[in-house]
């Protein structure tokens, strides 16, 4: 979300909350460092096996996709923290927070158009199968990307690098969506009272923007929608198992980890942004850490890192839930093993025929001969 740079002022030790950050970044980091080279995988599987074209792997990349630019802004976050100030300038300000937002709205979209992909394979197949197909859900993708930036557009529009002036007569650059006019908040004590009431207002309103629609879109829909389908799905496959013939056993099988798998990204989803959302709406509404502000520091690093490993972990689950993810690993793997072993074998050929032709050199005096007389 929204990199905010505000001063606490409560009690407890700088010494405790450098140890807390220090600990937050490093698993942030180390979340980076796991799950962007896996998202990455992902897309070069999709991409690399022919087999996994299929309509359900056209979203996960997708989502894939989502979930690495999401991760990539890690590094951003981490900068930005331990410089205590944005030094990134005005447009990456931009870039950051609208790019951080569509990531995380798209991440959202994709896990819930995967659902509805899986409502219509299990409960309507006959009559979705005319137009399941690759072009549909390409254009569905398409589609999807353009409503996710259209809808991000405010958040590109009001965010901007304020320079903060505080009583102390130090300046700090903060990154953050604020609906008013300036790009300067002047907190010293030589302002007004009616000046700091107007900028208490102005970002009051951005925050309960910013957090009131980020909540609704990126959040609460996708969420409604995806447990409407799955609960459908769920209750479709409870009916279907008695009736099905043991000659369909394999479609029934195939079925059952499909959707598995996409449940297993929706309660993943479900419960690694639930904290986060639970700390922004907290702040909102001044409840549960307005009397210990390290605390909220304390669990706001938690809900960040809750949803980086969301995003490094559904990769983990396309690779451990799919038979066919792992078939075609083991496959490329075992190409790669096959050809080292050739290239080994070659050398050692080659080798071996350039010591058969030093020893027969050596152990032919008529040969050595004839070499000096032609010398």
């Amino acid at each position: 979300m929204a990199y905010y740079n505000n001063s606490t002022g409560h009690t407890e030790t700088s010494l405790d909350i450098a140890s807390i950050r220090s600990i937050a970044h490093a698993t942030w980091g180390l979340t980076a460092l796991i799950g962007i080279p896996a998202n990455i995988f992902v897309l070069a599987a999709i991409l690399y096996f022919r087999d996994m074209r299929t309509i359900s792997n056209i979203y996960i990349f997708n989502l894939a996709v989502a979930d690495l630019l999401f991760l990539c802004g890690i590094p951003i976050v981490i900068f930005g923290q331990e410089n205590g100030d944005w030094a990134l300038g005005p447009t990456m300000c931009k870039l950051y927070i609208s790019g951080n937002a569509v990531s995380q709205f798209a991440s959202a979209v994709f896990i819930a158009v995967l659902s509805f992909d899986r409502f219509l394979a299990v409960c309507r197949p006959m009559v979705s199968s005319a137009w399941r197909t690759t072009q549909a859900a390409l254009a569905l993708s398409a589609s999807s990307w353009a409503m996710v930036i259209l809808e991000m557009t405010p958040l590109l529009l009001f965010v901007k690098l304020i320079t903060i002036a505080t009583e102390s007569n130090v300046s700090k650059r903060t990154c953050m969506l604020f609906v008013g006019s300036g790009d300067v908040l002047d907190f010293s004590s030589d302002v007004s009272a009616n000046y700091l009431n107007e900028v208490e207002k102005n970002m009051l309103l951005s925050r309960r923007f910013f957090t009131c629609y980020t909540f609704a879109l990126s959040y609460l829909l996708p969420l409604i929608a995806v447990w409407y389908f799955y609960v459908k799905i769920i209750a479709q496959m409870i009916k279907r198992r008695r009736q099905m013939y043991i000659k369909r056993t394999v479609t029934k099988k195939r079925t059952t980890k499909v959707t598995i798998l996409g449940l297993a990204i929706v309660i993943s989803y479900t419960h690694c942004w639930l904290p986060f959302w639970i700390v922004q709406w907290s702040i909102e509404m001044n409840i549960l850490f307005n009397r210990s502000p390290y605390m909220l520091i304390c669990v706001s690093h938690f809900a960040f890192a809750l949803q980086y490993l969301n995003s490094a972990a559904n990769p983990f689950l396309y690779v451990f839930l799919s038979d066919s993810f792992k078939k075609n690993v083991t496959k490329l793997l075992g190409r790669k093993n096959v050809e080292t072993q050739k290239n080994l074998l070659k050398i050692s050929c080659n080798n071996s025929t350039d010591t058969s032709r030093m020893l027969s050199t050596v152990n032919n005096p008529s040969a050595n001969r004839s070499k000096q007389s032609a010398l």
